[in-house]
């Protein structure tokens, strides 16, 4: 299986430089140089955190969610605590550039949840790597400058300093999302409105997500989710469609496929333990539902 590790042990296995440093546990911060690591990463993690990466030389290919990316000079990819990362091979990856980490608690402490910058929540046929121009790469490779200057001058921690460090994060956060917003075609003025965090109906597709990321394993239906925010299936299925473009099932099948193919690709259980672990009553629903969504069975798919 996939392993969850934490945003500390991965700064130790990925190719960091010597500029990491840890903020008052907030965030971590680092460079990585090809070639600069002694210790190689699992084949494939979730990160407990959004991470942040920033290519300034070299290339690489990562798979994520089964979808290969390739990163090359300025490209930004933003990784959510959600998304299952591919790095078979990763030693000999030559990409350089900045890494930032972001445990979940840091982004609660400054009111922003987890979701605000996986603005792929909202679409998750969405790419994670955005492309910058060169005037938006030197404006991020500005931005990381300034967080390596902040830990390396205020090396006294203080109510004040720490404020500063957390204002430099956000605005690299808010920085984000609007590239992404400009980045991502083919978005409606009526899912625009939806996601952007005015009216009720925002909240109600957040906390869909939310509940959604930790029950789906368990749950698959519309009315489980409902019943959670206080209103009916119809109307949830509504308003996920008119945010997102995609329906409530779809976002359920989506979370509970990966999950599967996760387990079928990296956990050495059986399709029948495989089946229970996602709710199924025998292996026989289980295989039915993965061929209809993904065109093959089970042990079809494990022997790719």
């Amino acid at each position: 299986m996939s392993q969850v590790i934490k945003l500390a042990e991965l700064a130790k296995c990925a190719n960091m430089a010597a500029q990491e440093n840890f903020t008052d546990r907030d965030y971590f911060l680092g460079r990585f140089v090809a070639g600069n690591s002694d210790r190689t990463l699992p084949e494939a993690i979730k990160v407990d955190g959004v991470s942040v990466f920033m290519c300034t030389a070299g290339e690489a290919e990562v798979t994520i969610n089964f979808k290969t990316v390739r990163l090359c000079v300025g490209s930004l990819m933003v990784l959510s605590p959600n998304d299952l990362v591919e790095i078979a091979g990763s030693s000999s990856v030559t990409m350089e550039g900045y890494a930032l980490f972001l445990p979940i608690e840091f982004l609660k402490q400054f009111s922003l949840d987890s979701n605000t910058l996986n603005y792929r929540d909202i679409r998750f046929d969405a790419s994670p790597v955005i492309e910058l121009d060169d005037e938006r790469r030197r404006l991020f490779e500005g931005y990381f400058s300034l967080l390596e200057l902040n830990v390396a001058t205020n090396r006294e921690r203080s109510v004040y300093t720490r404020n500063v460090s957390r204002s430099l994060v956000g605005a690299m956060i808010y920085q984000i999302m609007a590239f992404a917003h400009t980045h991502q075609p083919d978005v409606s003025e009526e899912a625009t409105a939806a996601q952007s965090g005015s009216g009720r109906r925002s909240y109600y597709v957040r906390d869909f997500m939310s509940h959604l990321q930790q029950d789906f394993r368990q749950h698959r239906s519309v009315g489980h989710y409902a019943d959670k925010l206080f209103i009916s299936a119809k109307y949830l299925s509504l308003i996920i469609k008119e945010a997102t473009g995609r329906t409530a099932t779809e976002w359920i099948d989506h979370f509970v496929i990966l999950e599967a193919k996760n387990l079928l690709r990296y956990s050495e259980r059986n399709i029948q333990q495989i089946a229970y672990d996602l709710n199924f009553h025998n292996q026989s629903a289980f295989g039915k539902y993965f061929k209809h969504l993904t065109g093959m069975s089970p042990s079809e798919f494990r022997k790719t």
